[in-house]
């Protein structure tokens, strides 16, 4: 009998401990947007709808096209990727990071500046200021060194998409 009462306690603590944990990981994504705050403290230049806005290009002499996505959320810019993807469907990100699309030995990787660039679109909810008349980033972001043009392009794209 004090067997089957340690069984029946052991199984009602694995359950309590089960539901506390459900709720913690539940409670866990509000609590961190509320302490987290703001992506950042700057608007957009104009209205934007929220949503997930996307742009493609077309592919440049070397078989790249340039694509951005964007998300909107209570009408400011949360997320931004950008890549470019060849024919055979790998991007630039990917080939970075396997090492078989390196720009400089001892420079960032492109996915490191395509990132790089995503940040300072989502912490200036804007691309204007970002490139000079070559299409490479001024001295906003000193560690990129890639042609922004496609990028841009892309966010102005998706900006257009979005407008209120």
């Amino acid at each position: 009998m004090n067997q089957n009462h340690s069984t029946k306690q052991s199984l009602a603590g694995f359950l309590i401990m089960a539901v506390l944990s459900l709720a913690f990981v539940a409670a866990s994504g509000p609590l961190y947007q509320v302490l987290r705050g703001p992506v950042t403290t700057n608007q957009p230049e104009f209205p934007l709808k929220d949503g997930v806005y996307s742009y493609e290009g077309t592919a440049d002499s070397k078989g790249f096209s340039d694509q951005v996505e964007l998300t909107v959320k209570d009408g400011v810019i949360t997320a931004c990727t950008w890549d470019c993807i060849g024919a055979d469907g790998v991007g630039k990100q990917q080939l970075s990071m396997e090492g078989l699309y390196v720009m400089t030995e001892d420079g960032p990787t492109w996915k490191a500046q395509s990132e790089a660039l995503a940040a300072y679109v989502i912490e200036h909810q804007s691309v204007s200021q970002l490139a000079d008349a070559q299409g490479y980033a001024k001295d906003a972001i000193a560690s990129v060194s890639i042609n922004v043009t496609g990028f841009v392009n892309g966010i102005n794209e998706c900006l257009r998409q979005a407008a209120a």
